[in-house]
């Protein structure tokens, strides 16, 4: 619709006041020019009665209407215009500079008609107060329309003028974001969908445009323009200069108004005769599946967000969380299904594919939900429920993927309702009793099946898909089919056809009939499936489990006993039922009984340290802070105060884990998908209702812990009990104890965890020391008033660690004193022991201790023991046993004791153990406690040959032993066949070491196996292997030989330090060739059986060749004599092809050509081995090389729905290097495009992957 001056006049005069508060914003749109404006500011609105100026401007290069540089404008509205415009005028003169008329245009704009305008103007202009002066009126107004055409189109819609079959941006926005609630944002709309809106941006912002129309392809058509109208929208230059085009005849308004920029199609059949040109950018939309009108690249995709990002998206509109949560699954992540879900309009409310004649499919997919087309026992599933061949269901399907908005999607191999809530609402009607029967049946047959990989061993389940025991069907098929029992359940009764077909009772009896009174085997088949099973049929669920743990031998707590800690292929079995239960315990009615049975399994042993514990589950619902129920404050003390009265034991774990003081974290239990139980829950609570379910734990926790010290221990280590404010409350139940004379062991525990309180507050707390003793003296009385009677058990913390944390101020001291102070402490502690005990209460603490080597140590120390200790031992050698309690005592005195006693005393004790025919065993054993120190050494070589080696075979080297010792204990430590604690004297100190030891260590290390020896880690024995080949004492053949030896140690560089061996075997052919015949058999004539060593060698062999990455030829400097490299290519083939193994010569050579370098012209593969590999013979080397390619690239990582990027960016580098080489070695450039085309296959294997994981699967 065409504005004239009339509308303008007419507007001004029916809308006076919008007139006046909207005329600067239409101005300014008119004015805005691409490029040229460098300065705008119109206020408008509430801001038009801001004083200043109604506009000021500043154009680079103006127009007609627009003044180049600056410029001030005023805008009015007034009837008596000349007088409006001769007091503006006046204002600004005054009100402004000369300096700044003289550079700046003075405009006045009104709506109305001016006939005097022309004399008015040449009246100000002639005075020559401002650089000039304009003023237009509503006929200028009109022809300035004229010439912005996507503004006068906005105008035209405000001033109510529609017609022409287009609309302008603005208003069809509204038009489609505001028909449901919360209305749709822009920026709700870009969410994850930023890459997106870059690529649109770019192509919308260019300065050449191509003559053909931008496909935009989406959910939905309407989706697609929405997008592209929100992006226009964003990017401010255009849209003042773009429109929506509703229908064909539109185009004729596009034709003739060439200032357009932008047009976008609102449906893709309004396109039908549009205009090009090379100035506009025009865009169509179509919907995803849309086969029709692909252009020739000139297309993008707008892809569905990921959950997440639409959940976050949700959330911005003002949705609340959970709901947030809930729409993102039920509208399957699409904005055309929210908007239809959520609708105002009724209109808009029933999709337009329902009415599709291949729509009675749709309840078929309605109920299964989702199935793999690829598995034979789904399609036969997908028969079974519909009574007609798959091939007729999956042509209606792929008809209906192609509509406009459709309901489902096509992932690979995958058919998937996309909405399953809106199927089932929009489908329910349609769906027969008879169907219903088949899909109950069809889902007993599949959820009552046992699981296959149960017939396998714990270690071999993650082997099950290569056993082949796995279920025909699909894991995607069963967890559709649990997700529609949900959805069943839940929505089904609300559906005016479903509602007299008793839906809901027949899901909770498959439930029933499924879980109760299953046994174990059951229990792990469906474990996966528990959550499903139990958001369906909640209270069925509820009853099957308590009927599982009542039963004689409680089968469903194998989901525990089967958990396994095994790092490979280990699994959770009982996950599934933590998590069911935690969906369950949102709803307030469910808690109390979830909580008797978390509470109940909490005390089934557990392996592993899995996080998924029910003791876990129980805390995260129950935390003060963070609460995950739907239950009030009240409901949940009531819980908690029945679980106390059932099961006080795990009460107490709870309520301690709720009251643990410090930093906590909280895990997301898992939420109920279909249902609403958790509503407005989960998002933590107010400080008031945190504190008050503090008070109530700390009072439970005081009356369980009554008489218990154990619990008390537990409150003093983890609770808030160990602070200020609430220790002396447990000072209170800690006081019967200091009564109690005959409890010294519970005295004591106690004990143990008020000093730790006690040595944290008086060296870490930064309070003052006056502050300090007001409430931490009657804590230390306490202290000291529970030491236990009986000495032992009361100073036996002083010999448990080696570091103590004493009961006092003691950090600012330093390392010396403090030792001195913990010594005399010990040495105190054993005087007073040996005066009350006499040597019955020293033996008695050497055995109850943690460290009797710092008894020992301290007794060699004592005053009073001089000269007694010496028979003392003697004593106690006829029971002396290596590794008991007595022997580490033993040890720590004769490591401690100032010399010569320790020395005396071995003597002594040799020579007794010779007169009492100790064995030599017996001897060595006992020698071996001594330090290892010359000395000892000499007293072992002064007995006999067997105690000598007996001593050698037992004694624990360390890597601290002295360099001048260190060659005569690598000697002994050989002699004695122990290769692993030769290495490990010296793994510190190779540069002193004689390369000779080490290399005949090295050896040993091939031929013995050292039985409990220590472990000597990778990278040791690669420096240990550097030492060797740097020091030139040894032939390379020789270092080869041990390399090869050794690779199976080698894991830290997966062989990169075997210099010497790949060297080697890449030199010379006739090794090269003994490595193939080791690793493959001859592929023709007889084979021989082989036996474990040469499966041994052969396994060996191959990891030799496939990681070696030095090519032939290969010089020291890096660089690569193309001859060598050639001459042993043919040379290794030849010796190959006479061992009978020349194919798979050809594939370990092409793997390694595959670590070729580039040409210095960055051609890949270099030219020498392009030659090798261009003879057409040669096609298994072309294979192998294709496969090293693949390898080596080894581990890549990528966020869950990237898709196949990086393989595309790998293709397309593949891609690239064989049209470098397509014409001078096609072969090769063959090569290189197969290995493109399988990382396009691979890629595209991963965008099937990544679309599922966003489809949850």
């Amino acid at each position: 619709m065409r504005i004239t001056a009339s509308h303008i006049v007419n507007w001004a005069n029916t809308h006076a006041k919008e007139a006046q508060t909207d005329l600067p914003r239409w101005v300014r749109r008119l004015c805005f020019e691409p490029g040229a404006t460098r300065q705008l500011s119109f206020p408008a609105g509430d801001s038009t009665y801001v004083p200043g100026w109604d506009g000021v401007l500043f154009s680079d290069l103006g127009n007609a209407w627009v003044p180049a540089g600056a410029s001030c404008w005023e805008v009015g509205c007034d009837q008596d215009v000349p007088g409006k415009a001769n007091r503006d005028y006046r204002k600004r003169t005054e009100t402004t500079s000369k300096e700044e008329r003289s550079n700046c245009t003075y405009v006045f704009v009104t709506p109305r008609r001016w006939t005097k305008k022309s004399e008015w103007i040449e009246e100000q202009t002639r005075q020559g107060e401002w650089a000039d002066v304009r003023v237009y009126d509503a006929d200028d107004l009109e022809q300035w329309l004229e010439q912005s055409p996507a503004v006068a189109l906005q105008f035209a819609e405000a001033l109510g003028l529609s017609g022409g079959g287009v609309v302008s941006l603005s208003r069809y926005w509204d038009t489609w974001a505001r028909q449901c609630s919360p209305a749709i944002t822009p920026e709700a709309l870009f969410q994850d969908r930023a890459s997106m809106f870059d690529a649109l941006d770019e192509k919308l912002q260019a300065s050449i445009t191509p003559i053909q129309p931008l496909v935009i392809r989406a959910d939905s058509v309407e989706e697609a323009v929405a997008f592209t109208v929100a992006v226009v929208m964003a990017s401010g230059d255009l849209q003042h200069h773009a429109l929506v085009v509703t229908e064909p005849h539109g185009w004729r308004y596009v034709e003739a108004n060439p200032q357009l920029r932008v047009a976008i199609a609102a449906r893709t059949e309004t396109a039908s005769n549009l205009v090009l040109r090379e100035d506009l950018r025009v865009i169509i939309p179509h919907a995803t599946g849309d086969l029709a009108g692909r252009p020739n690249g000139n297309e993008l995709i707008l892809e569905r967000p990921n959950i997440y990002e639409f959940e976050k998206a949700l959330i911005a509109t003002g949705m609340e969380e959970s709901d947030a949560k809930r729409y993102a699954l039920s509208t399957g992540r699409s904005w055309t299904v929210f908007r239809r879900q959520r609708a105002t309009n009724p209109a808009i409310q029933c999709p337009v594919w329902l009415e599709a004649p291949q729509a009675a499919s749709l309840p078929l997919l309605c109920l299964l939900g989702a199935w793999h087309s690829d598995k034979a026992a789904d399609r036969q599933a997908v028969e079974e429920l519909s009574g007609r061949s798959y091939e007729t269901i999956e042509q209606d399907l792929r008809k209906l993927v192609r509509l406009d908005d459709a309901p489902l999607l096509k992932i690979g191999a995958v058919w998937k309702a996309k909405s399953p809530l809106e199927l089932l609402s929009q489908c329910a009607d349609r769906i027969t009793s008879s169907q219903l029967d088949r899909f109950f049946a069809l889902a007993q047959k599949m959820l009552s099946a046992p699981d296959p990989q149960l017939e396998l061993p714990d270690n071999e389940r993650w082997m099950a898909q290569l056993h082949g025991k796995v279920h025909p069907y699909s894991d995607l098929l069963f967890e559709s089919i649990c997700d529609s029992l949900i959805k069943l359940a839940v929505r089904a009764p609300d559906q005016v056809g479903l509602q007299a077909l008793d839906i809901e009772e027949r899901v909770a009896g498959l439930v029933g009939e499924l879980l109760d009174g299953a046994d174990g085997g059951r229990w792990l088949s469906l474990s996966s499936y528990l959550p499903n099973l139990a958001e369906a049929a909640p209270d069925r669920f509820l009853r099957a489990v308590q009927n599982g743990l009542r039963m004689a031998d409680a089968p469903i707590t194998r989901l525990f006993t089967e958990t396994s800690d095994s790092i490979l292929g280990g699994r959770c079995w009982h996950a599934g039922l933590l998590w069911a239960l935690e969906t369950l315990a949102w709803a307030p009615r469910r808690l109390a009984p979830v909580t008797l049975i978390l509470a109940e399994l909490s005390h089934v042993p557990m392996k592993g340290n899995w996080g998924n514990k029910p003791s876990r589950s129980l805390l995260n619902i129950f935390r003060s802070w963070f609460p995950q129920t739907a239950a009030s404050l009240p409901e949940r003390i009531k819980v908690l105060s029945l679980l106390i009265e059932r099961d006080p034991e795990a009460a107490f774990r709870l309520l301690v884990g709720i009251a643990e003081r410090g930093h906590q974290t909280a895990d997301h239990i898992h939420r109920p998908k279909w249902r609403e139980d958790d509503a407005g829950a989960g998002r933590g609570v107010t400080h008031a209702e945190m504190y008050e379910m503090l008070d109530f734990v700390h009072e439970k926790l005081l009356q369980l812990s009554d008489g218990n010290a154990p619990r008390i221990v537990s409150l003093l280590q983890k609770t808030g009990f160990r602070d200020r404010e609430d220790l002396p409350r447990l000072l209170e139940v800690i006081e019967p104890f200091i009564q109690a004379t005959d409890r010294d062991a519970d005295r004591e525990i106690i004990r143990s965890a008020l000093r730790a309180i006690i040595n944290w507050h008086r060296n870490y707390n930064e309070a003052s020391a006056t502050e300090l003793n007001e409430w931490l003296t009657s804590v230390e009385t306490c202290y000291e008033r529970l030491a236990p009677l009986n000495l032992v058990v009361r100073d036996h913390w002083l010999f448990d660690s080696h570091w103590l944390e004493l009961p006092t101020e003691d950090e600012k001291k330093d390392l010396h004193d403090k030792a001195k102070i913990v010594s005399e402490l010990r040495a105190s502690s054993l005087s007073a022991i040996y005066q009350a005990e006499r040597i019955t209460g020293i033996e008695c603490l050497i055995e109850v201790c943690s460290e009797p080597s710092i008894v020992g140590a301290t007794l060699a120390g004592v005053p009073w023991g001089e000269g007694y200790w010496m028979e003392w031992i003697q004593e106690k050698l006829e029971s002396f046993d290596n590794g008991s309690h007595m022997g580490a005592c033993i040890a720590g005195f004769l490591r401690t004791a100032a010399s010569p006693a320790p020395d005396a005393l071995l003597k002594k004790v040799v020579e007794l153990g010779k007169q009492r025919g100790w064995s030599s065993v017996r001897l060595a054993s006992f020698l071996t406690l001594a330090i290892p120190n010359r000395e000892t050494w000499q007293l072992v070589e002064s007995c006999d040959h067997e105690v000598n080696t007996e001593y050698w075979h037992r004694v624990q080297p360390h890597h601290q032993t002295n360099d001048e010792d260190l060659d005569f204990v690598l000697e002994q430590l050989l002699k004695a066949k122990r290769p692993m604690s030769a290495l490990y004297c010296c793994q510190y100190k190779l540069q002193e070491t004689a390369p000779g030891k080490i290399f005949l260590a090295l050896q040993q290390l091939l031929s013995c196996r050292e039985i409990d020896g220590p472990k000597i880690q990778s990278w040791h024995l690669e420096k240990m292997l550097e030492r060797l080949e740097s020091s030139g004492e040894f032939e390379r053949l020789a270092l080869a030989q041990l390399e090869f030896g050794l690779f199976p140690f080698l894991q830290h560089g997966r062989g990169d330090n075997a210099s010497a061996l790949y060297e080697a075997i890449t030199s010379e052919p006739e090794l090269f060739k003994e490595l193939i015949c080791a690793t493959y058999k001859p592929e023709h004539g007889e084979r021989q059986e082989a036996t474990d060593a040469s499966r041994a060698t052969a396994g060996r062999a191959w990891d030799v060749l496939h990681h070696c990455k030095r090519l032939p030829g290969t010089q020291s400097d890096g660089g690569i004599d193309a001859d060598k490299f050639i001459n042993f290519i043919k040379e290794t083939r030849e010796l190959c092809s006479n061992a009978d193994r020349l194919t798979m010569c050809d594939q370990t050579l092409g793997q390694i050509l595959s670590h070729s370098p580039a040409d210095e012209d960055g051609t890949w593969p270099f030219t020498p081995a392009r030659e090798i590999l261009e003879s057409p013979e040669l096609e298994h080397m072309r294979t192998g090389f294709i496969t090293g390619t693949i390898n080596k690239r080894g581990v890549t990582s990528r966020s869950p729905w990237d898709g196949g990027d990086q393989e595309r960016d790998l293709a397309a580098h593949y891609r690239s290097q064989a049209e470098r080489v397509q014409h001078s070695h096609p072969n090769v450039a063959a090569m290189l495009d197969q290995l493109a085309q399988g990382y396009e296959r691979h890629g595209k294997r991963e965008d099937v992957e990544a679309n599922l994981r966003k489809e949850g699967f």
